[in-house]
């Protein structure tokens, strides 16, 4: 099935880590197939796996050189001129950065999750030197392998090799890849490549479910690396073959690898960790945060291997009964050890306690964790939700007010908050430099009573964001805009956060908290939460200041704006911020959650 990555949101997800190298060679075919192949490796790889494109061009006219750089996903490797394939898969191979190479042509289509089930086969078959693609080129709708000459317990026999297919790096690096042979130019070299391997002791096979359509593209290249190479070399059958045939054939008589009571050999590639992971993006916002809520993800990936699965944009492009059968074909395809979803409360069409129950049945083995990253008691503890989180080996709330209630049910959970987003964006002169900046949305009266109480301050240059009613003046909107937030912390000397639940919310606070205190520079002031201190280990007057009511807040604003008092407010924020990114990172967050887990 498609995933609703769009083209140019590729470069979101690209990592110093990468997992999946996918090299190929092309010369003038941007428009005849080369962007087709690009967008079905995007398609086909989803959103969370750090991958490259590797592109070796041969000198093309077509434009591709210029649209290639364009692209943040592609490296390309620029030869100037056809060397032929052999050295051109070469250079990509040798100088990919992934965990795996995917090695295959331009004129290829990557068929739904293929990438995502080969990665998967990979980790899961250690003994697998060389994971082989099925593919139509000879019978349309028909899936095949390929299968070249081997000799097998001193029997000539046939043995898949690798047309398009998947290998640990490290193995191909060993082995020389497509070979250096002289006298191959064009074909051969993943024939030798599958024989190099075959005879090192590592198993060539195919792997299910990873599937590609080829076009047999019929152009100027295909010309070039068929009729005029046969008609240079002057003999029967192509010039590459004859020459593998000969660097392969024995002297008994039989020709490829020899193969001898093999014990096949692990790989000495590492197993990662694999999370499936679905988080929620609101429909409206989504591209917003697609581009910039991707903390725990990459926090994540850094613990092992990451497929974000936006369950909420699939339902709403293509309906639940679409989204939960695509769920599973993921499932199928990453088989991940650890499954996080957000899901705030049940929902009768899409996940609900019987969802959950039915889905555990039929894909044991993993671990399955719930976080509900928001409070809304009447979701936390509605007996729906309660049915539904039971379901679940673990539950993650931001509140411990659920403690009695989850003992009650027997339902296992962990108090764990959010983290902060991180930035490196500054201000400059055109971002507003405010004395005291509140990012927030005014959607209660106590709010709005808040943000005309901060207007209401003699002499301070107050900034309010969001979206507000109540005749309150904002200064424009930076919802989910992490960036944009960062500056107007950075900018002002105080930031500040509220409580909207009074004593109840026990180890609630929104991400406002940790954005504006892992930005640095201004001082936070926090209403106050039950539980800061215990919790989330914050002290006030240490880290933070802490505020009661309204008259509190003015009182406070006043004398921490004092000019005699900026350097102890500098030395707090500093402090703050020194706190928030030892303990507060999605890095943090990952590791207390695997703590638990293990």
């Amino acid at each position: 099935m498609e995933t609703l990555l769009q083209a140019e949101d590729s470069e979101l997800y690209m990592t110093s880590r990468i997992d999946l190298s996918v090299v190929t060679g092309t010369y003038n075919r941007l428009n005849v197939s080369l962007k087709n192949m690009v967008e079905s490796v995007r398609s086909s790889i989803g959103v969370g796996i750090p991958y490259e494109i590797v592109l070796v061009d041969g000198g093309s006219t077509d434009g591709t050189q210029e649209w290639a750089k364009s692209q943040s996903d592609i490296v390309l490797i620029e030869q100037g001129e056809l060397l032929g394939a052999i050295k051109a898969f070469n250079a990509g191979l040798y100088a990919a950065r992934g965990r795996y190479c995917v090695v295959g042509n331009d004129d290829i289509t990557y068929v739904d999750e293929t990438l995502l089930n080969a990665l998967s086969y990979m980790e899961d078959n250690p003994d697998v030197g060389i994971g082989c693609f099925y593919q139509d080129r000879d019978h349309p709708d028909v899936w095949d392998l390929s299968y070249m000459p081997a000799v097998i317990n001193n029997r000539q026999m046939q043995h898949i090799y690798g047309q398009v297919c998947i290998v640990p790096k490290w193995l191909g690096d060993d082995v020389g890849w497509w070979g250096n042979f002289l006298d191959m130019r064009t074909y051969g070299g993943d024939n030798n490549l599958s024989s190099f391997v075959l005879e090192r002791g590592y198993r060539v096979t195919g792997i299910p479910c990873a599937c590609i359509h080829d076009l047999q593209t019929v152009d100027d290249l295909r010309r070039i690396n068929n009729e005029e190479q046969i008609l240079k070399a002057k003999v029967r059958g192509h010039p590459d073959s004859n020459a593998w045939g000969k660097h392969w054939t024995h002297r008994n008589g039989t020709c490829g690898p020899i193969l001898t009571d093999v014990k096949y050999k692990e790989s000495e590639t590492v197993r990662q960790t694999r999370f499936l992971y679905l988080p929620i993006y609101e429909q409206g916002h989504h591209v917003l945060q697609k581009a910039q809520k991707r903390g725990l993800r990459e926090a994540l990936a850094r613990e092992g291997m990451v497929y974000e699965f936006d369950w909420l944009g699939i339902a709403a492009s293509k309906g639940s009964q679409y989204m939960l059968n695509y769920f599973r074909d993921i499932l199928d395809s990453w088989n991940p050890h650890i499954v996080l979803t957000q899901i705030h409360s049940p929902d009768p069409n899409m996940f609900n306690a019987d969802t959950i129950f039915n889905l555990r049945k039929e894909y044991t083995g993993f671990t399955w964790v719930n976080w509900n990253g928001d409070y809304h008691p009447e979701d936390l503890l509605s007996q729906g939700n309660l049915e539904m989180v039971k379901r679940f080996d673990l539950q993650c709330v931001v509140t411990t007010m659920v403690r009695d209630t989850y003992a009650k049910n027997s339902i296992p959970w962990m108090y764990w908050q959010i983290g902060y987003e991180d930035s490196i964006a500054e201000p400059d002169s055109s971002v507003n430099q405010h004395d005291v900046v509140f990012l927030a949305n005014g959607y209660s009266k106590e709010r709005i009573y808040l943000a005309k109480t901060l207007r209401s301050i003699y002499g301070v240059n107050v900034g309010i964001y969001g979206s507000w009613g109540g005749g309150v003046r904002t200064n424009g909107s930076n919802l989910y805009n992490f960036d944009e937030g960062r500056k107007l912390y950075r900018a002002a000397k105080i930031s500040i956060g509220d409580n909207q639940w009074g004593d109840t919310a026990v180890g609630f606070v929104s991400n406002r908290l940790f954005q504006a205190m892992s930005a640095g520079h201004s001082l936070y002031m926090q209403q106050r939460v039950p539980g800061m201190d215990t919790l989330l280990g914050l002290k006030d007057g240490v880290h933070y200041i802490e505020w009661k009511d309204l008259k509190d807040l003015k009182e406070k604003v006043v004398y921490w704006l004092d000019p005699t008092n900026e350097s102890k407010r500098k030395s707090i924020a500093d402090a703050g911020e020194r706190f928030i990114r030892e303990h507060h990172s999605f890095d943090a967050r990952v590791r207390e959650l695997m703590g638990v887990l293990s």
